[in-house]
């Protein structure tokens, strides 16, 4: 009888522990759909071209953060896309504020073959100089994540707090603010597309030599989003080939993204 009412009192315990996790992840779940819900609208077009399973994008949409959008669909606020020819601004909010943030969601290797004319978007925009701290493309200039592309937008026009949000969905977010925390902080406090290019080009002409960062890294894949020990990695991001002569050409002027130059208009 007393192993009986003690087997009994431990499963009474378990089962009631098990439901006060399932009561705090629901809680949590459903903290995260109404943060979504609140939060300036987030939104992406998918070319399929990434692993689902690697995805920053395909996550957020799943948890509710971000929506997905036809390839064919119009998108009315700000779009982040390489092929924009103006730099975001901290003057955006406005539109940010009434319509949103969409950006691109496909592969790095295959940004040169894909068609991203088909994209419908009223308001394009390229993202300052930064470094990703995404596994897969962790120290490389530029070759941001949806979700540090979000991060970062969000970032540079004052939403800061969802910024940081958005990140804390990946065990490897805190290293993105860890990265770039000075330059987002820099390009935040300018009022024009002006300011943000004069930050950008101050920045990289000081970096005369190659800039070394050690950061924690997730060791693999299968690590992405795993709470196992972490190994630390240095990483040499290259600034030295991104030394252009900034030539400016009345309004406009070249700035660096990914692996081309890409005329800013400053409007």
């Amino acid at each position: 009888l007393i192993l009986r009412t003690a087997v009994g009192t431990s499963f009474e315990k378990c089962k009631d522990n098990a439901e006060h996790r399932q009561s705090s992840e629901d809680t949590s779940s459903d903290e995260d759909a109404e943060s979504a819900r609140t939060a300036i609208p987030l939104a992406m077009w998918d070319f399929n071209q990434c692993d689902v399973k690697k995805c920053t994008g395909r996550k957020l949409v799943r948890m509710g953060f971000v929506k997905s959008l036809r390839l064919g669909s119009f998108w009315s606020g700000i779009s982040l896309t390489p092929t924009a020819t103006c730099c975001l601004k901290p003057e955006d909010r406005e539109i940010i504020l009434k319509y949103g943030i969409a950006a691109v969601d496909c592969s790095w290797h295959n940004i040169e073959s894909t068609a991203l004319g088909k994209l419908k978007c009223k308001h394009a925009r390229l993202l300052p100089f930064l470094v990703a701290s995404n596994p897969i493309n962790y120290g490389k200039s530029c070759q941001l994540s949806c979700a540090e592309a979000f991060a970062a937008a969000l970032f540079i026009v004052g939403f800061k707090e969802q910024s940081k949000t958005v990140m804390s969905k990946f065990k490897w977010g805190h290293g993105f603010f860890k990265l770039n925390g000075d330059l987002l902080e820099k390009y935040s406090q300018c009022r024009t597309a002006a300011e943000v290019i004069k930050v950008q080009s101050e920045f990289l002409t000081k970096q005369d030599q190659p800039t070394t960062f050690d950061r924690t890294l997730p060791p693999s894949y299968s690590d992405y989003d795993s709470d196992e020990s972490q190994i630390k990695y240095t990483v040499t991001v290259s600034i030295t080939k991104m030394q252009p002569a900034y030539q400016h050409y009345g309004i406009v002027e070249m700035s660096w993204f990914g692996d081309w130059f890409f005329t800013q208009s400053v409007r």
